[in-house]
């Protein structure tokens, strides 16, 4: 096991300390990355501390820290001994508005349906148009070619797949 070895600290009574870097990483983790962290990795397993973000029920007592900081917003899980993690599988996550009013009406782990903003497409159409005695025309065989349907099954920005973690 390594140690560090702090002999020169600018508090006089303090003293030298020997501290283990297992040690140091247990007090420091939970400040440097709290639990509730959610982040992206690029392996399809989680590291040690973490589980994928897939929507499973775990313990609320042996995620006793996860569980703090989320609770059951995710879902209740059983009701009593277990909570829900967010399911970030396929999705795309989206910024909470939390009052900016981009996205109005929205709760905190909140999910939405893909949607498609409202908007219209220019058509072409042909008529022939005759004239007649005095300053009347009539219209006749008028057409019109809506535009053609474009696009896949679904709408979304280039991307790539990566697992979504959590830190517990």
């Amino acid at each position: 096991m390594s140690t560090i070895n702090v002999s020169n600290i600018k508090n006089p009574s303090a003293g030298s300390v020997a501290i283990t870097l297992d040690t140091l990483g247990n007090v420091l983790a939970p400040s440097l990355v709290p639990p509730g962290t959610v982040q992206f990795y690029a392996a399809n397993t989680a590291p040690a501390g973490w589980v994928k973000a897939n929507g499973a029920a775990l313990s609320r007592t042996t995620y006793a820290d996860l569980f703090a900081a989320i609770g059951t917003t995710y879902g209740v899980g059983d009701g009593s001994t277990t909570f829900a993690l967010p399911d970030l599988r396929g999705e795309f996550v989206r910024g909470w508005d939390d009052d900016r009013a981009v996205d109005t009406g929205r709760v905190l782990g909140s999910a939405q349906a893909d949607e498609l903003k409202s908007h219209t497409h220019n058509i072409t159409s042909t008529a022939a148009v005759f004239p007649t005695n005095g300053n009347q025309a009539y219209l006749y065989g008028s057409t019109a070619t809506p535009s053609g349907a474009t696009g896949g099954n679904e709408t979304r920005p280039r991307n790539i797949a990566l697992l979504a973690i959590i830190k517990f």
